[in-house]
């Protein structure tokens, strides 16, 4: 074979190995994306207004790391920033010069409060991830326990839903936050399509140890909220329990 004809297909060969790492970083990029929305869904029309709070609210979600709080409370002039950071991965494919295997990217991202609804399924901007010691928060005070009833009555109803189509996520969150419930307590959600919501309350731990849930879902002409039984109580206090307990 020419050396020519060599080196053109190692060219083409680097060339199709470059394509497929940087496919990859896109696919990992755009799970950052979809990682931080979900960080943006999950505070989407809360109540809280002082950055300590807000701060640490974020910090106890799933996948996401607090690196800076900024601000005092959603009323001061420039409200409250937080700079998070994510994780996204995607699979790579097995290319002539490596196997296959997982790409993994942090992203930075700064999310602003103004005591505002704020905007479901936005991407805020990136930021470079700052230096220095990331925040750390106290333990949250004792919460107090949680009304199922007082849950159902803030729930919306289907035909109640401004949108007029199915159930709507935002809205169900929108309605919760409306309670404005201690700062402590997490409030999970989870659409099934457009018909309906999974929604999971948990408090803060008792002084003998053991949680505090409850469990509600919002469907078509029907909405439910409840304290788990023993059984639900194993498959755990998240939104997913709520909507396969076929209440």
């Amino acid at each position: 074979m020419r050396p020519t004809m060599i080196a053109a297909l190692a060219v083409t060969a680097l060339t199709a190995a470059g394509c497929a790492d940087a496919a990859a970083q896109e696919n990992a990029a755009d799970d950052a994306r979809n990682q931080v929305k979900q960080v943006v869904n999950a505070m989407y029309g809360t109540r809280l207004v002082r950055a300590g709070d807000i701060g640490h609210h974020i910090a106890d979600l799933k996948g996401v790391e607090v690196l800076r709080v900024s601000g005092a409370d959603t009323g001061a002039p420039g409200g409250v920033r937080v700079i998070v950071k994510v994780s996204g991965s995607a699979q790579r494919s097995e290319g002539l010069f490596h196997g296959p295997g997982r790409v993994t990217v942090d992203r930075c991202y700064d999310l602003a409060f103004d005591g505002g609804l704020g905007e479901w399924d936005a991407v805020p901007p990136r930021t470079p991830c700052p230096g220095g010691a990331p925040p750390t928060f106290a333990p949250w005070p004792e919460t107090p326990p949680l009304s199922a009833t007082r849950i159902e009555r803030a729930l919306p109803k289907v035909n109640a839903l401004p949108s007029g189509r199915g159930v709507e996520e935002k809205d169900v969150r929108a309605a919760l936050a409306r309670l404005a419930l201690h700062p402590a307590i997490r409030i999970e959600t989870e659409p099934q399509s457009d018909f309906a919501v999974g929604v999971a309350l948990v408090s803060g731990t008792t002084t003998t140890g053991k949680g505090r849930c409850v469990l509600a879902r919002v469907t078509p002409g029907k909405t439910k909220a409840w304290v788990p039984s023993r059984t639900e109580a194993t498959r755990g206090c998240n939104p997913h329990t709520a909507l396969g307990t076929g209440r």
